[in-house]
């Protein structure tokens, strides 16, 4: 950051803090005029420019810088120059120069670059004003560290397993790899990594499942059955009463069966044999004058679903009643 103007600045005014300091004397050398001795307890040449009450035109800087201490038989000039701003890594701190061109500001203030620094903007550039002038250090960093290996998961198929149990037969463990890395930072950051060696200190143990194959016997959607009977299927709706014969409202999954081939209250899943979508969970809750036998009556909402299922065979499962 360049300013061509410093008079009473903000930058000196924060500078300005109690001194005990002794009294010394310094040479000031004014716009115009000769060096003089002067005699200060500023501690900065900040300081000592507020206690003289002493304004920078524009177009020139104080030498040394405000920012800098104020030794015993030093020398402070206001001279032409430029007041920067410089971040030079994690560091960051303002100097006067006489030039604002890059290259000449790094050579005036001995400010040394690295094989692979860099600096922004550019060595051939100028400062801007409100511009600050950055070092970007660029170092290699070897770092050593452990790295984990996920474990896998293998699944292996059981056929004494019924579909759809897993069972854990070896739980994983994730290994361990220390890495060698060559890191690349600029101001602290890391802009790169390349991994130069590593040693396992612990092998993976993948996790092996279980996974059960075995189709299970007498068992529909979850529940177990103890006989399967193809039946032929009709429909009914609530014209045909609210009430079944168990004294149940009638509804849907109430349905009419033949208490001597089904008895009233027996559970039921009843699946659609040519396509038509599944009826699903039941109660033998209702009897009719036709249905004798394998028939079996399923109660429907409205008369336009029980239109549509018509008459139609249905496999019957009769559950376990748990």
């Amino acid at each position: 950051m360049i300013r061509r103007t410093v008079a009473a600045s903000a930058l000196a005014l924060s500078l300005l803090v109690p001194s005990m300091a002794e009294a010394k004397t310094v040479s000031y050398e004014g716009v115009g005029a000769a060096p003089a001795a002067v005699e200060t307890e500023a501690e900065s040449v900040g300081e000592f420019l507020v206690e003289q009450s002493i304004q920078i035109p524009k177009g020139y800087a104080p030498f040394p810088s405000a920012s800098e201490k104020l030794p015993e038989g030093g020398k402070v000039r206001v001279a032409p120059g430029y007041t920067v701003t410089i971040k030079d890594g994690d560091k960051t701190y303002v100097r006067s120069t006489t030039s604002d061109r890059v290259g000449d500001i790094l050579k005036e203030l001995n400010i040394q670059l690295g094989e692979k620094d860099t600096v922004t903007p550019p060595l051939d550039s100028r400062i801007g004003d409100g511009e600050v002038l950055r070092i970007n250090r660029r170092v290699q960093r070897r770092i050593t560290s452990p790295k984990t290996v996920p474990y896998e998961t293998v699944k292996r198929e059981n056929p004494e397993m019924n579909r759809g149990e897993e069972r854990v037969v070896q739980e994983g463990v994730n290994g361990i790899v220390e890495e060698d890395r060559l890191v690349t930072f600029v101001n602290d950051e890391e802009i790169d990594s390349i991994v130069t060696g590593s040693r396992v200190i612990r092998e993976a143990r993948e996790k092996i499942v279980e996974v059960g194959t075995k189709q299970p016997e007498n068992m529909i959607h979850g529940k177990k059955y103890t006989k399967k009977i193809v039946m032929q299927g009709t429909a009914y709706d609530p014209s045909a009463g609210k009430w079944t014969a168990s004294g149940t409202p009638a509804r849907v999954g109430a349905v009419a069966v033949d208490p001597r081939v089904v008895p009233l209250g027996t559970k039921l899943y009843i699946e659609s044999a040519d396509g038509f979508p599944t009826y699903g969970f039941a109660v033998a809750e209702d009897t009719g004058g036709a249905i004798k036998g394998n028939r079996i009556d399923l109660f429907y909402n409205t008369r336009g679903e029980a239109y549509q299922f018509g008459r139609r065979n249905v496999v019957v499962y009769v559950l376990e009643d748990k």
